[in-house]
């Protein structure tokens, strides 16, 4: 049996497990539109999730190392080598962010259960750092070019906050107004915006943006009944996520500085996802059909929608694009294995 790996982006914390075993080939390459997919995984892996990409093609992520029963960080360079890392006292160690001088940053799990910050240096040393009031653990999510970072952190009673912490490693902790259930910090742009998005009284959710200066703003997307969830922002200003609705059915938004929507689904689908969105309006996601299955997607800025699908998978899950076009995110093939994926133009 797997350890448990975080997996879901609306969720940051939440567990799943998996089984079977995945024997590791040469990267498999496929066409898509346009794009070209190339699949890969670590070597050794068994899963592989990867998270972001940054703007030269290095993907960061994570994946299991069945060997030692370990989750181990990785990232991939553009010419597709690996470097693969861990702390050396534990069992998990997850890269969620990496900026594009190469500096990563993510969590990494101890027995006592507050599980650490890191910031890897290039050179590969980890930093460590806590979030203020962090008594179950700190989990930076983005990390921009000049070394800032965002994220969530869990109190005592396990409560999600967020978090900034800037380059020169002050952090300033906030919650969204309205907040009960707690304040989940999801991206960040190169200006320091923040989007997430927090639990009322009544358990829904509903999505935030906290400014450059501090001010935080919370809105809903039209038609959003019971969920709106920020994913993403880009350096205009430009939001995306997804909400539900009084039937709870997921459907993709897009929120403009000025704060206008539009909202979206894919082409008969019973769920989209908007998970990232790039400088260029480029929004990469996914959505299901209605057998169930998974299924990737880019939004260009016009709204025209082209299909990320790799060959052969049971679901596709784009969980990030970089202003260059390149998407990267996971899949899972017949076995329910999970593999990484890159779609360049």
């Amino acid at each position: 049996m797997k350890s448990q790996m975080p997996v879901c982006r609306a969720f940051l914390l939440s567990f799943a497990s998996f089984a079977a075993l995945l024997m590791a080939g040469q990267p498999a390459v496929a066409s898509a539109g346009k794009g070209t997919i190339v699949t890969f995984d670590p070597p050794g892996a068994l899963d592989t999730y990867p998270w972001t990409a940054n703007a030269d093609g290095s993907i960061v992520g994570f994946w299991y190392d069945p060997t030692d029963n370990t989750t181990k960080s990785f990232i991939r360079a553009p010419e597709g080598s690996f470097t693969t890392f861990d702390h050396v006292d534990s069992k998990v160690t997850a890269a969620y962010s990496i900026n594009k001088t190469g500096i990563a940053t993510g969590y990494y799990t101890v027995d006592e259960g507050n599980h650490p910050a890191f910031i890897r240096q290039t050179d590969g040393t980890l930093d460590i750092f806590h979030a203020p009031g962090d008594d179950s653990g700190t989990f930076p999510i983005a990390i921009t070019s000049k070394g800032a970072i965002a994220g969530t952190f869990y109190d005592l009673y396990s409560i999600p906050h967020g978090f900034f912490r800037s380059k020169s490693g002050k952090i300033k902790t906030f919650d969204a107004p309205g907040d009960v259930y707690g304040t989940n910090s999801l991206g960040m742009n190169a200006s320091n915006a923040i989007v997430g998005h927090y639990g009322d009284s009544s358990g829904f959710d509903h999505a935030f943006l906290r400014g450059a200066d501090g001010t935080l703003t919370t809105f809903d997307a039209p038609g959003a009944a019971t969920g709106t969830f920020a994913q993403s922002i880009n350096d205009v200003g430009t939001i995306v996520g997804y909400y539900s609705d009084a039937n709870y059915v997921t459907h993709a938004f897009v929120r403009a500085s000025d704060g206008t929507f539009t909202t979206f689904d894919h082409k008969g689908a019973t769920g989209t996802y908007a998970n990232s969105i790039n400088d260029k309006g480029q929004i990469a996601g996914y959505y299901y059909d209605g057998a169930g299955a998974a299924h990737g997607f880019v939004r260009m800025a016009g709204g025209k929608t082209k299909a990320v699908d790799v060959a052969g998978a049971t679901g596709t899950y784009p969980n990030a694009i970089n202003n260059h076009g390149l998407v990267t995110g996971w899949y899972t093939d017949s076995n329910y294995d999970y593999h990484g994926f890159l779609r360049s133009r």
